[in-house]
Formats: C-alpha cells, sequence, structure tokens
C-alpha cells in the first residue's frame, strides 16, 4: 500500500470514530493572504526569532503544509506540518531539534495510535537528518477523553485563531499534541484593541503606526493524564496566550502571553509575505 493510499484509508477510519467530522460544502478552505510571517522576540540576553510559511499540499489535495523555524542563541527547531485544510487536523508531523542534543522525531497519526519515530545523528555529519540511524519507535494511545475535538499541533493554532475571528461563533475547542502530552486549547474573544505596529511588507514597504486589532483568547489545559513534564509552548510562549489580528488584513501582528525565564511577553510580528493573488 502506498503512503497516499494509506493516508486515505487512515482518514476514512478516523472519520468512522469520530475523531474528526466530514466538513460541508460551505466551509472555508482557502489559505489565509499570508504566506509567510516573521516574528521577534528580545530579552536582555538573547533575540528569539521564529518563521512561519504556509502553502497548498501539492500532491495532497484539501491539505496544506506548515514549516516553522524557531531560533534563539544556539537552539533551534525546525516544524514540519501536513494538515486538513478544513479542520486543521494532522496528518504527519516532524521536529528537527538542533542545539546541544540534535534529534528528529516524526510523528504519523493513524486510527487507534500515533506512531512516533526518533532519529538522532550517526558517525557521519553531514548525513540528512531523514537519514539518521532510528533510535526509538513508540506508539503513543490518543487520550480517552479526545472525543471529536480537532487533534493539532500549537503552531496550527496561528491559523485556527484567525479562522474562528471570522465566525460568529462565540468559543471553539481543539486539541494540541506536543510529544507525549495532549492539551486542551480553548478559543474565546477578547476586547478588541488598538496597537502600535512596525513591520516590514514584502513588495509593498514598511507598514507603523496604529492598528486596530482583533484578539483571540488560548486557554490551555492538559488532556487526559500528563505522560511528561509540561511542554505546551506556541512561539515560545506557554500558559494563556492571545493572538492580536489585524481586523482590516487579517495578520496576525502579535503574541501574548508568558516566556519561561522572562515573564510576560510580547512578540510582534516583524515581516510578513502576502500571496500573489493579495496583492
Amino acid at each position: 500500500m502506498n503512503y497516499l493510499t494509506q493516508t486515505l484509508v487512515c482518514t476514512c477510519a478516523l472519520l468512522t470514530l469520530g475523531m474528526f467530522t466530514a466538513p460541508s460544502r460551505a466551509e472555508n478552505t482557502a489559505l489565509p493572504p499570508w504566506q509567510t510571517l516573521e516574528f521577534e522576540q528580545k530579552a536582555l540576553w538573547a533575540t528569539a526569532k521564529s518563521r512561519i510559511e504556509l502553502v497548498a499540499a501539492p500532491q495532497h489535495p484539501g491539505q496544506w503544509l506548515l514549516s516553522a523555524n524557531s531560533s534563539v542563541v544556539s537552539n533551534s527547531e525546525e516544524v514540519h506540518l501536513r494538515l486538513l485544510a478544513t479542520s486543521g487536523q494532522l496528518v504527519s508531523r516532524s521536529r528537527l531539534s538542533r542545539g546541544k542534543n540534535q534529534r528528529l522525531k516524526t510523528y504519523h497519526y493513524r486510527p487507534q495510535y500515533i506512531l512516533r519515530e526518533r532519529r538522532a545523528p550517526g558517525p557521519d555529519p553531514g548525513q540528512a537528518a531523514a537519514l539518521w540511524p532510528l533510535q526509538s519507535t513508540k506508539e503513543v494511545a490518543y487520550p480517552d477523553d479526545l472525543g471529536a475535538k480537532v487533534l493539532t499541533d500549537a503552531y496550527a493554532l496561528l491559523l485556527l485563531a484567525q479562522r474562528f475571528g471570522d465566525t460568529q461563533t462565540n468559543s471553539h475547542q481543539v486539541a494540541v499534541h506536543t510529544d507525549l502530552n495532549f492539551y486542551q486549547v480553548s478559543l474565546s474573544r477578547g476586547q478588541d484593541t488598538a496597537i502600535e505596529v512596525n513591520y516590514q511588507l514584502a513588495g509593498q514597504g514598511q507598514v507603523d503606526g496604529t492598528r486596530k486589532a482583533r484578539v483571540i483568547k488560548l486557554k490551555v489545559t492538559a488532556l487526559g493524564q500528563a505522560r511528561d513534564k509540561a511542554d505546551f509552548r506556541l512561539l515560545g510562549l506557554n500558559g494563556d496566550i492571545e493572538l492580536l489580528f489585524d481586523i482590516e488584513s487579517g495578520l496576525l501582528l502579535q503574541l501574548r502571553g508568558t516566556a519561561p525565564r522572562i515573564g510576560s511577553s510580547r512578540i510582534s510580528l516583524k515581516s510578513a509575505t502576502l500571496r500573489e493573488s493579495t496583492r
């Protein structure tokens, strides 16, 4: 069975099990107006940077590819997600971590469990991470109380929060998978606010001044029994988080939350690239 056929079989099985609901024709599957977003957070001792890119999966109609690259000092991570466009449900995920220790973890979302594979560098320093020796495999069980919630990744919340903000719904819940843990994320609306911005819009120059922003709140709680230390993060923030979207353009302008060893933090948009059709 090839990979595409296997994915289709798994998707049908997930629908049968109720892990996500089949979309109606009215659901919006259009990509957001941006293609890349870059954020920056400065502390006294370091500057953290993150870049997110979203494109349609070329060989998988109805699915999106999200890539995220984050770095601070000598540590970095590279995350790749394949998602259902209708819901943000994870199809596959990989996370490459570099720093004192290097490792590549891949996750395959199967009907009954998540297959996690871990790889580490071998003797050849120039070997591509995908070819590193396999260190371990693990079947991660879904929590009993996952129910019909969409299971997604923290980075995908940037998309789902924007989509939620464009609806008339007062609240919405999704589930996030990290490594061994699961979290419930409740989305709700905050009060619109005005913030100062200063970012580069590719092909259009600098954007600065005051922008009116829609506030979407994320309340994060453990889902099921914790299997490892708490590890929920969104661009380095944990706990309850606020996402501020430009009401006019839909761009994510700022994230607010708590960062480890720093405390209350704000991460601001530094540059964005719009899709060709939106320029």
